[in-house]
């Protein structure tokens, strides 16, 4: 079954948000929210918002594990944060390795021309996407051929 997803690469200074389309599992980028202009809880108030809004029935948290697989300084800021969102929300939560999902976004920005400048701005949104296209393609081969969609 299909689901409206939204993803969340969680950042001290920004967040950069995804969305996914049910019916057509197209990805697209929401705009980078700055920590820094959001009021102490606006981050959850925000994400609330737009799980209300966008009617987003999953949300995909981007958990930044060691290159060993450990648990570090990052990942426990971002299971302090999915635990503020278990209380204020009533959408499952999952959790997603995004190890170098950054580094990737980057490539591809490098690729694309992009100053370093003009990166800050596309990072984070662009390694949320990837994150999302990664989950989704994991959900989608992970269903049972034999099972109607």
């Amino acid at each position: 079954m299909a689901e409206r997803v939204l993803a969340i690469d969680y950042g001290e200074r920004r967040v950069g948000l995804a969305i996914c389309d049910p019916e057509t599992s197209f990805v697209s980028g929401l705009p980078t929210l700055d920590r820094r202009a959001l009021k102490k809880g606006g981050l959850t108030a925000a994400i609330s918002t737009l799980v209300v809004e966008r009617e987003v029935e999953r949300i995909l948290l981007g958990m930044p594990y060691s290159l060993d697989g450990s648990i570090g300084q990052a990942a426990r800021r971002v299971l302090a944060f999915r635990d503020r969102l278990h209380l204020t929300m009533d959408v499952p939560v999952d959790e997603w390795d995004e190890r170098l999902t950054t580094e990737a976004a980057k490539r591809r920005l490098e690729e694309l021309g992009y100053s370093e400048k003009e990166m800050r701005d596309k990072l984070d949104q662009l390694s949320a996407v990837l994150m999302l296209e990664q989950y989704l393609r994991f959900r989608e081969s992970q269903q049972d051929p034999e099972s109607p969609s």
